[in-house]
């Protein structure tokens, strides 16, 4: 199926996330006329999300005449917002569990439900690991309260922030109570952390991998990562909370050095999101061109391809039939991922 020409055209802008009027009115006036053109708001280059997110780019390009697609760097909470506004960027990478706050109106969008915001489909299982050096006094997350540890659990506004604060207001302790407890909590992205964790100046961090973070695994190389893990009647309360959280997946044993046996974390599986307003006809060509390539994937990126099924994709979305955007609807039930 070729697109239809008169389908509305997207700005595509390349580099890091500061996109402006001017720099999207020029790319606007060469745009053309025969291409749909968009942009899609990734997470940093050195997340799991940005070499995937280019494998995407590839494959758009590679299978859809009209497309014009370039990536750039968000982060997870923001991605949702700036999807929302539809202004600079049309699709991007997300986690379910930030999805559902934002159609909701709570956690990190309190009061501000994203009403613009639909499902392409969800991916793969990102876990969520805590992890400290091997060596460590934590060997559990009642010890993190305890001893006081010094965390970096990501950037402002991350998901790895919010999924941190969840686990720990279902032990029982709030920001406040953390912070009482002599928890000291600073922020900085996954590569910072990680480093300051390897030169003994943070003792805990949480990131998303799928299952390990190849961040961690560097500083496991020469200094055995220990992941923390979550108590089953904790992972019941964040279930609880209908957080948009998979709480029955674990790190399988060996992810790192000193780890012998599976972890039981919370898990929110990637997702891409789009503006509602694309055309039909654009988000149906996009999901079939990615679930028709998904070999590519499985090659290119094979502990996340691995996941890749359009059952996992229309099913891990809250109330699918409502939030999947129908272009990406038509193409599930094209080929009998709803049944």
């Amino acid at each position: 199926m070729r697109l239809n020409k008169k389908a509305k055209k997207f700005c595509l802008l390349s580099g890091s996330f500061l996109l402006t009027a001017g720099l999207l009115t020029a790319c606007n006036s060469e745009a053309e006329d025969d291409e749909w053109q968009h942009a899609h708001i990734s997470g940093p280059t050195d997340s799991g999300w940005y070499p995937l997110s280019t494998l995407f780019s590839d494959i758009w390009l590679d299978e859809l005449e009209e497309a014009d697609v370039t990536v750039v760097e968000g982060a997870a909470i923001g991605n949702i917002r700036e999807v929302n506004t539809g202004v600079d960027v049309q699709t991007g990478f997300a986690f379910v569990s930030d999805f559902v706050d934002g159609i909701n109106g709570e956690g990190g969008f309190e009061g501000e439900p994203q009403e613009n915001v639909k499902a392409l489909g969800a991916f793969y299982p990102t876990f969520w690991n805590i992890a400290v050096l091997e060596d460590s006094p934590y060997e559990s997350l009642e010890d993190v309260v305890e001893y006081g540890a010094d965390v970096i659990p990501g950037n402002p506004g991350d998901a790895s922030v919010q999924t941190f604060h969840r686990i720990f207001e279902a032990m029982g302790y709030d920001e406040e109570d953390l912070e009482e407890a002599g928890v000291a909590i600073d922020y900085g992205g996954y590569g910072d952390a990680a480093n300051q964790m390897r030169d003994g100046i943070i003792d805990l961090t949480i990131q998303g991998g799928g299952p390990y973070v190849p961040g961690l695994t560097e500083i496991d190389a020469t200094q055995s990562v220990e992941l923390l893990s979550i108590p089953d009647e904790v992972l019941d309360e964040l279930e609880e909370q209908e957080y948009g959280y998979t709480t029955d997946l674990e790190i399988p044993a060996d992810s790192y050095s000193a780890q012998t046996e599976d972890v039981p974390t919370v898990v929110t599986w990637a997702m891409m999101i789009v503006h509602e307003d694309m055309d039909d006809d654009v988000v149906y060509e996009l999901t079939k061109a990615i679930w028709e390539n998904v070999d590519r994937v499985e090659e290119e990126q094979p502990t996340r391809g691995e996941w890749f099924d359009p059952e996992f994709a229309y099913g891990e979305i809250d109330d699918p039939e409502e939030n999947i955007h129908p272009g990406a609807l038509r193409y599930y039930e094209e080929v009998g991922a709803t049944d």
